[in-house]
């Protein structure tokens, strides 16, 4: 993959894709007829994700993102200064086309989902377990224009409370190959 940075020397950055940094693409862990988790999430020392497996056979579905559209991936902490604790708040926000009944009914099951767990794949081909105790949803808007050709576009937004920051997963060539052997399967890169 060619790197290209605007910055050509006195400092390095790391992973410049065509200028542009951002989410690649979304996987969701879904099921037909019942609800699914993580079973299990195991860390290598580093605290890079090794391995995954659900409580049921599921799948991660690729999440057609809206092209230039402004998804992102942030994270908080919200520091306790009494107790001395702290925990991290993933934010994930994403939008996807609503031209066809598909994307309708993703919209729908996205929104009704409680404990929804993501897989982000960033450009700079890095993949993130984002919340692996499951997200919710805080918004969710359609927007719609009244022109004929204007773009029918639903926004979502989910946060999480977490424990741990959002770990990286140890992704070495695709995301099918890193679930092989476990009860997770992917539907696309």
């Amino acid at each position: 993959m060619a790197n290209n940075c605007v910055i050509t020397s006195g400092l390095t950055l790391n992973s410049c894709v065509n200028n542009v940094s951002g989410l690649e693409s979304l996987h969701v862990l879904t099921t037909t007829g019942t609800s699914i988790s993580l079973a299990s999430v195991t860390y290598d020392a580093g605290g890079k994700v090794t391995a995954i497996s659900g409580s049921t056979t599921g799948e991660l579905k690729k999440i057609d993102l809206v092209r230039n559209s402004a998804a992102v991936l942030s994270e908080e902490v919200n520091v306790v200064t009494q107790s001395l604790s702290f925990t991290f708040i993933p934010t994930l926000t994403f939008q996807i086309p609503g031209w066809n009944q598909e994307y309708t009914e993703l919209y729908q099951e996205l929104v009704k989902s409680v404990g929804t767990v993501f897989v982000v794949k960033l450009k700079s081909g890095k993949y993130f377990l984002v919340s692996p105790s499951g997200m919710y949803i805080s918004s969710a808007t359609i927007n719609s224009g009244s022109q004929p050709g204007d773009s029918q576009i639903y926004e979502l937004s989910f946060t999480s409370d977490e424990i741990i920051s959002v770990p990286e997963m140890d992704v070495s060539s695709d995301l099918a190959t890193f679930l092989s052997g476990s009860n997770i399967t992917v539907d696309r890169e």
